[in-house]
């Protein structure tokens, strides 16, 4: 009786050499920026081709059943500028080390429906944040060895999470109005589907820093709309202001800004005002606009060579990405 022997994967190769998934990645594919040392790459190549291993390839896509695409779903409200650039730089990481990042799906399905969609591609991760996620599509997508890669916190269990600490982000605002004296404060949670909860985690955070130091916290709901931030500063006008903003993003903090201008209301000598991202749109607007940054802690080239890992079958855990950084200027 014949059997067929399966062929050599990423995964065999990494534990013949002693290296990692990701060191095979690099060596296999010849990337030269990766600074593993050249007596590494030679040792790497010469087990592979002791066990007939080749780097992914069409055919061999085809024998595995899976491709080396990482797949990112589209979303309802569309990628800030924040998300975009790493996207891009992570794009340009992939591609070194033979993999392609590509943008895909229909943005009104979660869960199963969602998974089902992404697997039909057959990529080697889909990179995901958790609230298009469920733990039923989470279990689809690993049965067929598809790795999930959740950009945040999932509560089912991810080959890799890629973490973003907006608590953090909302606390660092607080703490900086609190040093210049602002005690009423109001923050912006935004309306949109798959925004509202990233708000929410960044209001916990502001909400614990300034209720700890005697602060008060009234919740504003707003949409990213002109409109809105109007109908906003004109209520602040006739019902009361608050004396700082927390904006949520840059954006919507530019908003309120325009909207409190138009109401004769200074910034920041009547209303203090902090975005988050560090956008370029921070230098633009008058005042120039305070936000928290988020630094990254860790080279693009690691994050894909993370991903790649997942895309192998290694379970990674979390990696925390970015941390919180105030950048302050003319606004608070």
């Amino acid at each position: 009786m014949s059997t067929t022997r399966r062929p050599p994967t990423g995964a065999d190769v990494a534990r013949a050499a002693g290296v990692s998934r990701a060191t095979v990645s690099y060596a296999m594919n010849d990337v030269q920026t990766s600074r593993i040392p050249e007596e590494t790459r030679r040792r790497v190549r010469e087990v592979a081709a002791g066990l007939g291993y080749e780097p992914r390839s069409d055919a061999r896509s085809l024998r595995r059943g899976r491709t080396d695409l990482v797949l990112v779903p589209t979303y309802e409200v569309p990628f800030g500028q924040l998300l975009q650039r790493f996207l891009d730089g992570l794009a340009r990481e992939l591609h070194a080390v033979g993999h392609t990042l590509v943008i895909h799906g229909n943005p009104a399905t979660h869960g199963v429906e969602a998974a089902k969609a992404w697997g039909a591609l057959n990529p080697a991760a889909v990179l995901v944040l958790p609230e298009r996620m469920s733990a039923e599509g989470v279990e689809y997508l690993a049965a067929r060895g598809i790795a999930v890669v959740a950009m945040g916190r999932s509560s089912a269990p991810v080959a890799l999470g890629l973490k973003i600490d907006h608590v953090a982000a909302g606390r660092r605002a607080a703490e900086h109005l609190i040093e210049r004296g602002r005690r009423d404060f109001a923050v912006v949670v935004p309306r949109e589907p798959g925004l509202t909860e990233l708000g929410l985690e960044r209001l916990a955070g502001f909400r614990a820093a300034a209720e700890a130091a005697g602060g008060t916290v009234r919740v504003v709901e707003m949409a990213e709309d002109p409109a809105e931030a109007a109908r906003i500063a004109r209520e602040w006008r006739a019902e009361g202001r608050p004396d700082a903003v927390y904006g949520y993003n840059d954006e919507y903090a530019a908003l309120l800004l325009g909207a409190l201008a138009d109401v004769g209301v200074r910034v920041p000598e009547q209303v203090a005002m902090v975005g988050t991202d560090d956008l370029t749109l921070c230098e633009m607007v008058r005042p120039r606009l305070t936000s928290v940054a988020f630094e990254q802690l860790m080279p693009m080239s690691a994050v894909a060579a993370a991903i790649v890992a997942a895309g192998e079958g290694a379970v990674q855990g979390d990696l925390t990405l970015w941390q919180a950084t105030l950048r302050a200027r003319d606004s608070s």
